[in-house]
């Protein structure tokens, strides 16, 4: 009897932490590509630093859609690639591109 009194207890112990361990695994899956908002103003864009940049390329990567400015989704997308691989061109050609009125 009083085997079975303490199997029980540590079995119900056992349950009873099991919900707790889940939900702390669940505080270190957080994605940054949930970070990234999905729209920018090209002024906005234009400020972002690298660490950033990487996160909205990793965003696009794993299908979010995003949109800077008045650019289509397919547009944008060329600009972030673009700007990961060259940042100060994209920069100069957005900054030009803001200044014309487009």
């Amino acid at each position: 009897m009083t085997k079975s009194l303490t199997r029980r207890g540590l079995l119900l112990a056992a349950a009873a932490a099991l919900p707790g361990m889940a939900s702390a695994t669940d505080i270190y899956d957080i994605d940054p590509a949930d970070e990234v908002p999905r729209w920018f103003s090209v002024q906005h864009f234009l400020s972002l630093d690298e660490n950033q940049l990487y996160k909205v390329n990793l965003a696009i990567k794993r299908g979010r859609p995003i949109r800077i400015g008045n650019y289509t989704r397919s547009e944008s997308r060329k600009i972030i690639k673009a700007a990961r691989e060259n940042p100060e061109a994209v920069r100069a050609q957005l900054s030009r591109a803001a200044g014309s009125g487009s």
